[in-house]
């Protein structure tokens, strides 16, 4: 089992049926329109640099300590001292022993609660800034980084991996089902998982994609990929311009441009949409302060020698970065 941020993947385990059938052929067109979709570090003749599929949510894990840590702070010192505060009453009806265990028991529930909003926060924070995914043209291959130092990157060759939509189980919540990109890297002989990565476009779907609003969400992931399967196949002739490249440090303006990125599209639609996009864009506001935030709590990422050789970056300039 493995977690790619707070999605949970199976491991060790044959490619089951539905995956399959969603898998891309990386020689085949899989959209009309190749689109960056701000995901894009960096790109070159010899590679192009995207985020991975969690970029975009960075700032929630952060959200959820500030309100739950204190809120089970608070709930801890209240039931210690519920339990050492025992009345005279309780004393004389014999109840003292059951309330005392009852509240000591909240008090260790709220302890681990505290401990799992503080896991929670490294999520986020004193993390790497992000996890980027390249695409190499010249050795035809992907490299994955999880962090720095040795076998701290998933390197597998583009024409043997397992690219496929992954669609998430449906979340009221948060608006729908989570739809990203993902590979899986297959054994050699190619039928079990032995480890995983997201990378690109980040969706939430909140219609099956059989309608036609779903089949647009979807769409813009699959435009997404289309850029990526591109440039590996044609290079970045084949590609229109990128409008705007990720920066690879903290930066307030690029995390408010990330989290309103698809507010833009929406608020010009109808005029309900657009009260919807004006309400929504105030925790939109917050989380891009807590996106920001979290970054500059941590580490950048470094590629190890090796990928930076197969880079070719010593003669290799990338063509824009913001």
């Amino acid at each position: 089992m493995a977690y790619d941020y707070m999605t949970r993947v199976g491991l060790n385990r044959p490619v089951d049926e539905s995956e399959a059938t969603r898998r891309i052929d990386v020689r085949k067109p899989v959209a009309a329109e190749a689109a960056d979709a701000y995901t894009v570090f960096g790109m070159n003749d010899v590679y192009l640099e995207v985020c991975d599929g969690s970029y975009s949510q960075v700032g929630w894990c952060l959200l959820a300590f500030l309100v739950g840590f204190p809120a089970f702070i608070f709930f801890t010192v209240t039931a210690i001292q519920g339990a050492v505060e025992i009345t005279p009453a309780m004393v004389r009806n014999g109840e003292q022993g059951v309330f005392s265990a009852g509240m000591w028991f909240f008090a260790v529930v709220g302890v681990l609660s505290c401990v799992f909003t503080a896991l929670l926060l490294l999520r986020d924070c004193f993390n790497y800034r992000h996890k980027s995914v390249r695409f190499n043209r010249k050795t035809r291959t992907v490299y994955a980084f999880r962090h720095n130092g040795p076998c701290g990157v998933i390197a597998v060759p583009w024409d043997k991996a397992f690219f496929f939509v992954h669609r998430l189980p449906s979340n009221a919540t948060f608006g729908g089902a989570p739809t990203l990109m993902r590979c899986f890297v297959l054994d050699d002989s190619g039928k079990k998982i032995v480890d995983t990565f997201s990378f690109g476009l980040r969706t939430v779907n909140g219609a099956k994609e059989s309608t036609r609003y779903g089949k647009q969400v979807l769409y813009q992931v699959q435009a997404n990929f289309e850029f990526i399967r591109r440039y590996m196949e044609s290079g970045p002739d084949s590609l229109p311009p990128v409008k705007n490249y990720l920066p690879r440090g903290p930066s307030l303006r690029a995390s408010m441009s990330l989290w309103f990125y698809g507010l833009r599209d929406i608020s010009g639609v109808s005029t309900g949409l657009r009260i919807f996009s004006t309400v929504l864009s105030v925790p939109v506001f917050l989380l891009s302060v807590l996106h920001y935030i979290a970054q500059l709590t941590c580490r950048e990422p470094i590629w190890p020698e090796d990928v930076e050789a197969a880079c070719d970056n010593v003669r290799a300039a990338v063509v824009a970065e913001v």
